[in-house]
C-alpha cells in the first residue's frame, strides 16, 4: 500500500484530500507545516508527497530542495493556485513529478498520483537491467562470459555458484536482459526456509513454489538458496526443468547457491543434481586477485561520479594497497559499499590515504573480525549492533540521504525506514 503526505497549511483541504486517497486505498497522514512534514518524512517511509507551493514558513522550491537531498525517491507532487502555474513548471525541472492546479479535482489527482507512481516504476524496472555485465579481464572471466551468451543463445538453464556479493543476481538480470524481445517478467523466489515462511500464506512452500514458476511463464525465474531447498521442492523443480518445452509458456530457470559444486552433490538428489551441473558457472572471489580489485574500484568510480555528480579522478597507490590486502568477505557488493565511502570521505577529486582510518573503521573494520557475519550479509545478520552500526554509517556517509544509503547497504528504502525505526536511529 502506498503511503502520501499531504502538505497544506489550511487543515480543512488536508483532511478533504486524506479522505479522498483513502477511498482509494492509500495510507494518507497530514501535516499543516514544512516542519511538521520534514518530522513525518525522517519517521516514515513515504511514497509520495503532495504539496502547497505556498507556506507560510517555506516556499516550495526549498521544500522540495530539501526532499530530494533526504530521501530523493519520493515523488512530489505540488499543487498550486493559477498565479503559481509559473512556478510550478519550474519545480518540474528541479525535480518534482507533477503539479495540479486548485480547486482540485478528485479523478484528475487519483490520475496525477497514479501516473506518477507508474512512471517511477517504469524508471525502476529499467533502472536494475539498464546496465551491462562488468567481467574484469583475464580466462577465468572470458570462460563465464562465452557461458552466459551461450545460455543466452540457447535459452537454457543455468546454475549460478558464487560467494556472497560476487553478482550471481547480477548474471540473472543479464541474461533477461539480453532474451527474447518479448520476454515475460522476471520473478524471484528465494528458497531460503525463512525467506520462503515469510512470503507463503500459512507456509505452503509448495504452492509458493508452483507460484513462482506459473508467474514467470514466458520469462525467466530466479532461484536463490538453491542449496536450501527441501526433497519435495527439488523433486518438483527436477520435473520443471525436465519438462518444460521452447513455447510461449516457456521459463528460463537460473539457481543461485553459496556451495560449491562437490558439496551440492551431497546436498540435492543425484538426478536434479546431475541435471543443473551439467550447465553452471562458477563466480570468483575478490580475495587476492588484484587485476579485479583494481578493475571494480575504477568501475565504482565512474558509478560514484554519475550517481552521486561527484568528479573523483584518481585512487592513490596506498589506498589501492589497502584493497589490495582486504579480505573482501562480501566481494563486489562490499566493494561497491567501500567506493562510495571513500569518494564521500574524500576532499576534492582523489581517495587519498587520508581516508584510510575512516574508510575501515566500524563497522567495516570489524568484519575482518566476524567473516561469519560479513558472509550472511545485512539481511542475515543476528548481532542487532552490528547491523545498527552499518546502518548509522551508510546514513553519515551519505550525508542523510535514505535513497542513498539504501543503496550503499543493499538494501530497499522501505526496509532501511523499518531497521531505523527498530533501532530508533536519529537521521539528521
Amino acid at each position: 500500500m502506498k503511503r502520501i503526505l499531504i502538505l497544506d497549511d489550511n487543515l480543512t483541504i488536508c483532511l478533504m484530500l486524506k479522505s479522498w486517497l483513502v477511498k482509494k486505498e492509500y495510507q494518507a497522514d497530514t501535516a499543516t507545516s514544512v516542519q511538521e512534514a520534514q518530522q513525518k518524512v525522517r519517521n516514515e517511509a513515504y511514497d509520495l508527497i503532495l504539496s502547497d507551493i505556498r507556506m507560510p514558513d517555506v516556499d516550495g522550491f526549498s521544500f522540495l530542495s530539501w526532499i530530494k537531498k533526504f530521501d530523493s525517491a519520493i515523488l512530489v507532487i505540488m499543487m498550486t493556485g493559477y498565479a503559481d502555474i509559473e512556478s510550478a513548471v519550474e519545480l518540474m525541472k528541479l525535480g518534482a513529478a507533477d503539479y495540479i492546479a486548485k480547486p482540485i479535482e478528485a479523478e484528475l489527482l487519483y490520475k496525477k498520483i497514479a501516473d506518477a507512481f507508474k512512471v517511477q516504476e517504469n524508471q525502476r524496472f529499467t533502472e536494475q537491467f539498464r546496465d551491462p555485465l562488468i567481467w574484469p579481464p583475464g580466462e577465468c572471466y572470458d570462460a563465464i562470459s562465452a557461458k552466459v551468451n551461450e545460455v543466452i543463445h540457447d535459452e537454457s538453464h543455468l546454475l549460478v555458484i558464487g560467494d556472497n556479493g560476487t553478482g550471481k543476481t547480477s548474471v540473472a538480470r543479464y541474461i533477461y536482459s539480453r532474451g527474447r524481445i518479448d520476454s515475460g517478467p522476471f520473478v524471484t523466489i528465494d528458497l531460503n526456509p525463512q525467506s520462503l515462511t515469510r512470503n507463503c500464506e500459512k507456509g505452503d512452500h509448495e504452492t509458493h513454489f508452483m507460484q513462482s514458476l506459473e508467474r514467470a511463464k514466458g520469462g525467466l525465474l530466479l532461484i536463490q538458496n538453491l542449496q536450501k531447498t527441501g526433497i519435495t521442492i527439488q523433486t518438483m523443480l527436477l520435473r520443471a526443468l525436465s519438462a518444460q518445452k521452447k513455447d510461449e509458456d516457456f521459463v528460463q530457470i537460473i539457481m543461485t547457491t553459496e556451495e560449491k559444486k562437490e558439496q551440492l552433490e551431497s546436498i540435492l538428489l543425484p538426478k536434479l543434481a546431475d541435471l543443473i551441473l551439467r550447465s553452471y558457472i562458477e563466480l570468483p572471489t575478490l580475495r587476492g586477485n588484484r587485476e579485479a580489485i583494481l578493475f571494480f574500484a575504477d568501475h565504482f568510480l565512474e558509478v560514484v561520479n554519475r550517481e552521486l555528480d561527484k568528479k573523483m579522478v584518481t585512487i592513490e597507490r596506498e589506498v589501492l594497497e589497502a584493497l589490495f590486502n582486504y579480505p573482501w568477505e562480501e566481494n563486489i557488493k562490499e566493494m561497491k559499499y567501500l567506493i562510495f565511502k571513500a569518494c564521500l570521505l574524500a576532499e576534492g577529486d582523489r581517495i587519498s590515504a587520508k581516508v584510510l582510518p575512516a574508510l575501515f573503521n566500524t563497522p567495516v573494520g570489524e568484519r575482518s573480525e566476524s567473516p561469519q557475519l560479513q558472509r550472511e550479509g545485512l539481511e542475515g545478520l543476528k548481532k542487532e549492533n552490528y547491523e545498527k552500526e552499518k546502518i548509522i554509517e551508510a546514513l553519515r556517509i551519505a550525508r542523510g540521504n535514505k535513497t542513498v544509503a539504501a543503496s550503499i547497504l543493499n538494501i530497499d528504502r522501505k526496509t532501511l525506514y523499518n531497521k531505523i525505526k527498530l533501532y530508533s536511529i536519529e537521521v539528521n
